[in-house]
């Protein structure tokens, strides 16, 4: 570990949570260019030179919060993901759109700093975060939907990164579009109520599986096809 970086770590937890909230609220207030680390440890009481010994430089103090606020997303996303054969592919679709927009919510400014890098060409590190956090999330529903192949439940023939393409781009809109009544154009995602908001994904979600799902196999249908004559008609 780096020693500047490991004497960070050592910090009382609430110094160094301090710093880091102080810092990420600059970044999300005025962006890359504009964030002043003059403001920060003017707010934080610190000098300067110290902010420079943890992270080094303003780039590295904006590396350290994005890592954080990776790693942070991914952990619940990665427990459902390896979730025990007894939850279905549909249900760990649904708690990862939830999962990733309950984040999104709960975390306005880690939130407010990655949309303006998707949105502002000029946002330095741009094509390297970007395309770490694409890389990661393309990976992670490319294995999602190949344990649901191996599973049975989504179709075989279906090509795993492009399934996976489908289902990150739509996630992507869907989180943007809570903050964005535009975007959401009524759909729900904008709602302030909690339940509106998602019932709104799980039919994202649940649409996606329909989509992938692997066809029942002849005897299921048949059995289908029985049940439906014994039904009694509604006359």
């Amino acid at each position: 570990m780096d020693s500047s970086r490991s004497t960070f770590d050592n910090l009382d937890p609430r110094k160094r949570g301090r710093v880091l909230d102080e810092s990420l609220r600059e970044f999300a207030e005025h962006g890359y260019h504009q964030a002043s680390v003059n403001r920060i440890v003017g707010r934080l009481g610190i000098a300067k030179g110290s902010l420079f010994q943890y992270f080094g430089s303003k780039e590295g103090l904006f590396r350290h919060l994005f890592g954080l606020a990776l790693d942070e997303i991914k952990a619940p996303l990665k427990a459902i993901r390896d979730e025990a054969d007894t939850e279905s592919f549909p249900e760990r679709l649904r708690r990862v759109f939830i999962a990733g927009a309950s984040f999104a919510r709960s975390h306005p400014l880690v939130w407010r700093v990655y949309r303006r890098m998707t949105t502002q060409d000029d946002f330095p590190l741009r094509e390297t975060l970007l395309l770490k956090v694409r890389e990661e999330a393309l990976t992670y529903f490319r294995e999602l939907v190949e344990g649901g192949q191996a599973r049975g439940e989504v179709r075989r023939e279906l090509a795993p990164t492009a399934a996976a393409f489908l289902i990150e781009s739509v996630l992507d809109r869907a989180l943007t579009a809570q903050d964005s009544p535009l975007l959401d154009a009524g759909f729900g995602l904008a709602d302030p109520n909690e339940a509106t908001r998602q019932g709104a994904l799980a039919a994202l979600a649940d649409l996606l599986c329909r989509g992938l799902a692997a066809q029942p196999k002849k005897g299921d249908d048949a059995d289908a096809d029985a049940n439906a004559h014994q039904r009694p008609n509604a006359s």
